[in-house]
């Protein structure tokens, strides 16, 4: 098989790798190197003569490429390929095809952002983000922790491939939501709750919709009566709708919209329905059980408290009960609320800024002398003892246990008896003492 090729300096192809492999993020494949239907790879004979194959597993391939799981499901899909070239029956050019569709899903399983412990760290940084907002901006901030209960499909037009895209953060390559699309399902929420209000209902929501929002001279949706002609004068929103991002482990799938007759939209007849199968239009999506925080602040143009409540109540309506993203009239987009996990976050971000704090403290601190004579004298099995309460997580260790006390048994141990931090309950203490008070070990 031929290699396909994007024109590019010789430095950079080296750089990413054949198949861009090399590459560590899902958003530059997706945004840069996604495989496209018509590529130059392998010609077959026409009713118009020779012309490059077309490879109608490109997008769903490009989309596995960045989903969940890559490389297991791309693997599968080369050894099916192969398994249907060595049928007895095949046609050489389609055993041919079959062999070439499965090296391409072979280099494009090479992947290397499949990992854990980077959709870790964005939850982490995330929950860290929580609490200093929280703590910065007090009751003029408002958090709401909403679980995906219907796949979400997110910047679904914004894609080299058409209506498949996915909204993908640069420097992770995860899922996450634009402010601007958390403010616009607001904004709807606050136009249906403004289309049922009359009288002066209406005249105080749509004031209100308008401070949370803003709007123009040319701005009519939250105009306070329909048949006045007068507009509201240019106002800028008070409320800033910052982006959504996951707090756990943001799953993306592929999903598949089976709905493309071709012959059909071509011609209208109905009698060309029964002429053809569908033809499977692949997208990525974010599988259902990720929890996204959405951050509402009030920015200073008004304090007023109630701004932020109405902003607070159109959101959870929005996400609820309209849904957020694409397809949400086919169930895609919707949430349930998280008020216990958000509280269960910000302990967290307090316990772990705690623990930052005790560490940067210990840091400067120095073994007690007068401690470490008191290790020195005890026996064996009390010095056992001691380091074994330290063992398990901190939050298992004595209440009364202090940092010049952990300290002063790290430094003992490590200088003086150095055979107890070998055994497997001394290692754990060891390593859990080093991770608090900021030393190596060993």
């Amino acid at each position: 098989m031929s290699a396909a090729t994007i024109p590019m300096t010789g430095d950079v192809a080296k750089l990413i790798g054949p198949a861009a492999r090399h590459v560590e993020n899902r958003s530059l494949l997706l945004d840069k190197f996604v495989f496209h239907k018509r590529w130059p790879v392998v010609e077959e004979q026409t009713r118009r003569g020779r012309d490059f194959v077309k490879w109608d597993e490109a997008s769903r391939w490009s989309f596995m490429r960045i989903a969940d799981g890559a490389e297991q499901i791309l693997r599968k899909e080369a050894a099916d390929k192969r398994r249907k070239a060595g049928g007895r029956d095949v046609q050489p050019e389609n055993r041919n095809r079959y062999n070439a569709e499965a090296e391409i899903a072979d280099s494009l399983a090479t992947v290397k952002w499949d990992s854990k412990e980077l959709a870790a760290l964005r939850a982490r940084h995330t929950r860290h983000f929580l609490g200093l907002f929280r703590k910065a901006y007090g009751d003029r901030a408002a958090v709401t922790i909403g679980q995906v209960e219907g796949r979400l499909a997110i910047n679904l037009a914004d894609s080299l491939i058409q209506n498949a895209g996915i909204c993908l953060d640069r420097l992770f390559g995860l899922p996450y939501i634009p402010g601007s699309a958390v403010k616009g399902v607001c904004r709807h929420a606050a136009l249906a709750e403004l289309k049922l209000a009359t009288g002066a209902e209406r005249k105080s929501l749509a004031a209100l919709a308008r401070a949370v929002f803003g709007c123009s001279k040319q701005d009519a949706d939250f105009q306070p009566d329909p048949s006045d002609p007068s507009h509201p004068s240019d106002q800028k929103g008070a409320v800033s709708f910052l982006p959504a991002y996951p707090v756990n482990e943001a799953r993306i799938v592929v999903d598949l919209t089976n709905v493309h007759y071709p012959d059909y939209y071509r011609s209208g007849r109905v009698e060309d329905l029964s002429k053809e199968h569908p033809q499977p239009n692949p997208f990525p999506a974010v599988e259902i059980g990720a929890r996204f925080a959405f951050c509402l602040v009030l920015n200073g143009m008004d304090q007023r408290p109630e701004i932020l409540a109405a902003a607070k109540r159109w959101l959870e309506f929005a996400l609820t009960v309209r849904g957020l993203g694409a397809k949400t009239a086919a169930g895609y987009g919707w949430f349930s609320l998280k008020p216990e996990v958000l509280e269960k976050l910000l302990a967290e971000s307090a316990t772990e800024e705690k623990r930052h704090k005790e560490r940067e403290e210990a840091s400067t601190l120095e073994a007690s002398s007068e401690l470490m004579d008191r290790f020195r004298s005890l026996k064996e099995q009390e010095l056992v003892a001691t380091l074994n309460k330290y063992a398990l997580g901190p939050e298992y260790w004595p209440k009364d246990s202090t940092l010049i006390h952990e300290l002063s048994l790290f430094e003992f141990i490590k200088t003086e008896a150095g055979k107890l931090a070998e055994t497997k309950n001394g290692k754990k203490a060891m390593t859990f003492l080093a991770q608090k008070l900021n030393r190596p070990f060993p």
